[in-house]
């Protein structure tokens, strides 16, 4: 699973920097304004990171709400985001747990190769994120740290996330992302995000 997600994610770059290099822009020259503010509200899927001692990590969903400023005289913004992540990893000899997290964090992405209705992303966030492992746990009694990850012992871990994307048309925000939290927990996402305000005045 991780090999296919980092296949997807260097296919990602190369098509950025393909269409980067490629693309007209009618804007040459000429600085573009944008919004100070703007919003996004997405979803998307998320990737146990590692299965431990399961035998499957099975894709997941996330969701998330963000808010950023857009700096003037740089193309950067800064923000912050509040999220969700669920997935599952199963055994065959114990069954099926499920892994939740409730991330608060402050972000910041650079954009570049910013063209009419495309501008290309690499950026990272840093923050907490909230455990929930209250799921009912069929190990072993005997097994309180079964596989390596903490079976209720955890509520929370500082949370770190590098993610590179693509915004199209001012308004949708492709993103591949990874939170590099408590280990259990550590997952890659994929989302699509709906994107209010900022843009091209």
């Amino acid at each position: 699973m991780k090999k296919r997600i980092f296949a997807w994610a260097l296919l990602l770059l190369g098509f950025m920097q393909g269409y980067a290099q490629n693309s007209p822009s009618a804007d040459t020259g000429r600085a573009r304004a944008v919004g100070r503010f703007e919003g996004e509200i997405g979803g998307g899927l998320s990737f146990g990171a590692d299965r431990l001692n399961f035998d499957r990590s099975n894709p997941g969903a996330a969701f998330y709400a963000e808010a950023r400023y857009n700096v003037q005289l740089l193309p950067l913004d800064v923000g912050v985001q509040v999220g969700g992540t669920i997935f599952h990893r199963e055994s065959d000899h114990a069954g099926q747990l499920k892994f939740r997290s409730w991330n608060v964090m402050a972000v910041a992405d650079y954009n570049f190769r910013r063209r009419r209705n495309v501008s290309f992303f690499a950026g990272a966030g840093v923050g907490y994120a909230f455990l929930d492992n209250s799921a009912p746990v069929v190990f072993d009694d005997t097994q309180s740290n079964w596989g390596g990850f903490s079976t209720g012992s955890r509520s929370g871990s500082l949370c770190f996330m590098p993610r590179i994307g693509v915004e199209l048309f001012h308004h949708l925000r492709v993103t591949f992302d990874y939170k590099l939290q408590e280990r259990a927990n550590r997952h890659f996402g994929l989302s699509l995000g709906v994107v209010f305000g900022g843009g091209r005045r």
